[in-house]
């Protein structure tokens, strides 16, 4: 479906000067007040931990952590949004977008895996696997199943619109 179709059958999810969205409906608050509940608990316990708790290094972690989001990541992520808006067809960006999000999670959860952090050379048994080629291999399965799933996608699509076009 364009765009166009979208915003000619569902109006107000694009119209601006809509209805009133300003009240927020009750049942969000369920999701919010544990967040801030965990994050007080985060903060407190981060506060009254005393020297358990180098705060220096934890706060150079969390600005880091910060930055590399919004000054790396964030961008990449939304240059390939648009790459992907103009290069692929609007049935196959969700598959698109789902395979390269899990490829990359699966990428950060293993990194400290395939960087051997905490690796030590006297104990072999501590990381025994080849993590890097592994994690080439999932990531190339979890892709390949992304394109698959891109290409039914967009043949199902096609084979609509030829069919509507016809009737």
């Amino acid at each position: 479906m364009s765009l166009t179709t979208q915003r000619q059958t569902h109006p107000s999810a694009f119209d601006l000067d809509g209805p009133n969205t300003s009240a927020s409906p009750w049942w969000r608050w369920l999701f919010v007040l544990p967040g801030l509940v965990a994050a007080a608990y985060g903060v407190y316990g981060l506060l009254t931990a005393g020297s358990r708790v180098p705060l220096d290094s934890w706060l150079t972690w969390f600005v880091g952590s910060a930055l590399l989001h919004d000054l790396v990541i964030a961008p990449i992520w939304i240059g390939l949004g648009w790459l992907a808006a103009r290069v692929l067809p609007d049935a196959a960006r969700p598959a698109i977008v789902v395979g390269a999000a899990v490829a990359g999670l699966l990428a950060l959860v293993a990194l400290p895996f395939v960087l051997g952090v905490g690796a030590d050379p006297e104990n072999p048994s501590f990381l025994p696997r080849e993590y890097g080629r592994n994690l080439l291999l999932v990531d190339a399965g979890v892709l390949v199943l992304a394109a698959v799933w891109a290409g039914v996608a967009t043949v199902r699509s096609r084979s609509r619109a030829v069919a509507e076009d016809v009737c």
